[in-house]
């Protein structure tokens, strides 16, 4: 039969099925953001407003690429798993792309989440300035810890600040326990997080290629058993 034909079909159903589960999962990460944080998106109006999106068509490529490779591997269906290799293979060679990008154009990016800081913040100083951007300011400040765009001064030297400006507040938020500028937490949250995420982008093409490898060997035994079965 030539690479183990059951022994392989197993293996690629298990791991597009947890390759399926973990795509859902992806599909409701974006859509829970675009339901839920529309203020946030609307207010940080740069290229940053697609990552739902982005979840979204990153899930649903995940959720049919496992598709196929599971019907193909249960049904024995050459078509089936030629096609998801070629998915697959697709996938890999863009999930290198990106997290090549990542390690070349890191400044680039991260110049692009300075900017939809500052222009979040600036609003905030406009005349046209509306509670939601209170909101959206203030819940940003108490997600990453932060206090203004560069620094707490930013909202003049007052004796007590917003209390999303301090991670402790019991006694008031004061110049003493202010919080860092969101622009620097955030760049250094970014810095912090933008190479291992790449890394693992490579590290996961790496256990793809074995998905696409037990894919290419089945669908080899299932022609040979194709052609076998005819004579």
């Amino acid at each position: 039969m030539g690479c183990g034909t059951s022994f392989v079909k197993y293996v690629l159903f298990f791991f597009n099925l947890l390759v399926a589960l973990f795509g859902l999962a992806v599909i409701g990460i974006g859509v829970a953001f675009q339901l839920n944080w529309t203020p946030v998106k609307d207010k940080l109006n740069t290229t940053l407003t697609v990552a739902p999106w982005v979840f979204i068509i990153i899930g649903s490529i995940m959720f049919i690429i496992a598709f196929f490779g599971c019907c193909g591997a249960i049904r024995e269906s050459h078509c089936m798993v030629v096609t998801y290799a070629i998915f697959l293979l697709v996938i890999i060679i863009v999930q290198v792309v990106i997290a090549v990008l990542m390690f070349v154009y890191g400044d680039t990016i991260q110049a692009s989440l300075d900017k939809s800081i500052e222009a979040l913040f600036k609003s905030r100083s406009s005349a046209g300035v509306d509670k939601t951007t209170d909101t959206v300011i203030n819940n940003i400040q108490e997600q990453f810890q932060c206090c203004g765009m560069d620094s707490p001064t930013e909202y003049g030297y007052l004796s007590v600040y917003p209390p999303s400006c301090c991670t402790s507040h019991t006694f008031g938020c004061t110049a003493a326990n202010a919080n860092e500028g969101c622009r620097t937490v955030i760049g250094r949250l970014y810095n912090k997080w933008n190479k291992p995420i790449a890394g693992v982008s490579i590290g996961v093409a790496c256990i793809e290629v074995v998905g696409a490898l037990f894919a290419l060997c089945l669908a080899n035994s299932i022609r040979n058993m194709d052609r076998r079965s005819r004579y």
